[in-house]
């Protein structure tokens, strides 16, 4: 597959089926991953693979969570963003609320702390020792990750909600605190019988985000 195509191609998907996927392209995924740029050569990510048992475990703890707040009245707080980010939030949500009438019911939050039944996760960290500005490093390193994910016939979806229970993250994975997960992947091969899969967001024209400066 040509970059081209795997960057037009890929979407997020958000039901996977079981099958384990094989350790030896879980590399091939983080291998891709670490060719990405970093400042000074500076290498500063760090990636945790959860699969089997641990994932299980992983999931129970921030579903039950999720779910302990939610009945105490205390629901995940909505992103406050401001214009013209938070349109487009509301655009996708309602994009994929009217998808939903369409499709089979879908529930957003508890499949994001589910990773949508992927049978791989993989977490991207950070040195809790650098600055932020690295940040930026992470996000080549995880583009190279999906790219190569979809040449490869893979499916994957970033969720960053999972981070918000970082706590249960380190407790249940024993990360030491000098380990600061950033963003958590979904990997598996796409269950294609769940229509889910095939929404795909909106993307802005890109004389939207672009300024010519002659």
């Amino acid at each position: 597959m040509e970059v081209r195509q795997a960057i037009y191609q890929r979407r997020s998907i958000r039901a996977f089926l079981p099958e384990p996927v094989a350790k030896k392209t879980l590399l091939q995924l983080v291998d891709a991953a670490i060719q990405a740029p970093s400042a000074r050569n500076m290498q500063p990510w760090q990636f945790i693979v959860v699969t089997g048992k641990a994932r299980e475990r992983l999931v129970r703890q921030l579903v039950r969570t999720f779910e302990t707040e939610a009945a105490a009245g205390q629901p995940l707080p909505a992103p406050d963003v401001p214009e013209p980010y938070h349109s487009r939030v509301q655009q996708f949500l309602e994009a994929l609320q009217a998808y939903q009438q369409e499709a089979a019911p879908f529930d957003l939050l508890r499949g994001s702390l589910s990773f949508y039944g992927a049978p791989a996760v993989i977490l991207v960290a950070l040195d809790q020792r650098l600055a932020p500005d690295r940040l930026f490093d992470l996000g080549a390193a995880t583009q190279n990750l999906l790219l190569m994910a979809q040449s490869l016939g893979l499916g994957t979806c970033v969720i960053g909600i999972a981070i918000r229970y970082k706590h249960i993250i380190r407790e249940e994975l024993q990360l030491p605190e000098s380990v600061n997960p950033v963003m958590t992947i979904a990997v598996g091969k796409t269950d294609a019988s769940q229509p889910i899969t095939t929404f795909r967001a909106g993307r802005q024209d890109a004389a939207d985000c672009l300024t010519w400066i002659d």
